[in-house]
């Protein structure tokens, strides 16, 4: 009886060499899509969010109405067309810097009683520096400004977030308590909701935010010097 010996065939032998890239390549795809399911998930909140408090969502339109601002501003306004909604009994002026402070700030309180400072942090800037080479209109002063106010409600959301942390506060009793302070800073103040509001001139430059290069990107898209 004759032994016939046996071989690995060749592709079997090199397998094990691609292993590691293989597991690695695996695993920033697994993480890449976590990362975009947890974005999708902040902007289905603040969208859902944004409905209820303002009556029309801007980042996920969520009913087939469309809010269309036709009142005449005022200085409380910043001059910007309005659109009245009925909260609780009480008459909310809406305008579309109004909700975009909003969508910053209770987005980052969000990233931020979730997944920390840092990380929360990080993912809005990213969006800043997505928004700034992707929108067509990122070139302007104005687009400028209101970065720097978008960077600065950050901020506000992330202690709103921290201090929910803190508090110990979960589910409802959290979601409660981060909507409820996100409007309060914006009645008070703490939030800027329009980026004419003088005080934005006043903010540190983008690097000061944690964002180098973010001011050049802008540069190059202009057609006009922008000042800092």
């Amino acid at each position: 009886m004759t032994l016939t010996k046996t071989t690995t065939p060749p592709a079997l032998r090199i397998a094990p060499k691609f292993k590691p890239k293989l597991t690695l390549l695996i695993a920033l795809c697994l993480t890449a899509i976590s990362l975009a399911l947890y974005v999708f998930s902040i902007l289905w909140r603040v969208s859902f969010a944004e409905k209820h408090l303002f009556g029309y969502s801007r980042l996920i339109p969520l009913s087939w109405h469309k809010q269309i601002p036709t009142e005449p501003g005022n200085a409380s306004t910043f001059n910007e067309l309005t659109s009245p909604y009925n909260r609780n009994g009480k008459t909310i002026h809406v305008y579309k810097q109004l909700v975009n402070s909003f969508q910053h700030a209770y987005g980052s309180a969000l990233a931020a009683y979730e997944l920390s400072e840092v990380p929360a942090d990080l993912l809005f800037r990213a969006n800043e520096y997505t928004e700034a080479i992707t929108s067509k209109v990122s070139g302007t002063q104005n687009w400028y400004l209101d970065t720097k106010k978008d960077l600065h409600n950050n901020a506000v959301g992330r202690r709103i977030g921290l201090q929910a942390r803190t508090l110990g506060l979960n589910g409802l009793d959290a979601e409660k308590f981060i909507i409820a302070e996100t409007l309060k800073a914006a009645d008070d103040g703490r939030v800027y909701n329009h980026f004419l509001d003088n005080r934005t001139l006043q903010l540190p430059p983008l690097e000061e935010y944690g964002c180098p290069g973010l001011f050049e990107i802008l540069s190059l898209r202009s057609t006009t010097p922008l000042v800092k």
